[in-house]
């Protein structure tokens, strides 16, 4: 039998110093920055694609984007628009926050029993932002997705 434990609350004058010099405008930014790397990332898992292959369809090494997918890159809209362009979306999709968190992803390959065809799924288990209900489920395979739907009863 294993122990859960809590998280514990941890209260430090030296971060706390260091985070009320942090002005409203850098925490946006920055949130934005790590939003925008998390979006590239799940782009990557979507598509089945590794670093390396955004890499040369951007043009780019391979460390660049490992410098993107660190959340720190200030990215310029001409980047903005050649990943979105990689992706073949929207530059817009790529800015669009998220309306839903993902709290678990697995990746699954069926194989067929009677040919050596293997169909790869990418699914989520997803929580709605407004708990009022929403995607519970998403299979995604090629731009075709299924989600089932719930609704929160108070």
């Amino acid at each position: 039998m294993t122990k859960k434990t809590k998280a514990r609350k941890h209260s430090s004058s030296i971060i706390n110093e260091l985070l009320n010099e942090v002005t409203p405008l850098e925490m946006e930014q920055t949130k934005v920055k790590m939003q925008l790397a998390v979006k590239i990332e799940d782009m990557l898992t979507i598509k089945g694609w590794s670093k390396s292959k955004l890499a040369e369809l951007v043009g780019k090494n391979p460390s660049e984007i490992t410098k993107w997918l660190s959340g720190t890159q200030n990215f310029t809209v001409d980047i903005l628009t050649e990943i979105a362009y990689a992706f073949d979306i929207n530059i817009y999709e790529l800015l669009k926050p998220n309306s839903e968190q993902v709290i678990f992803r697995k990746r699954l390959v069926v194989k067929s029993s009677k040919s050596n065809q293997q169909i790869n799924v990418s699914a989520q288990y997803v929580y709605p932002s407004d708990l009022s209900g929403g995607s519970v489920l998403t299979f995604q395979e090629n731009q075709i997705a299924y989600s089932s739907n719930y609704t929160v009863s108070k």
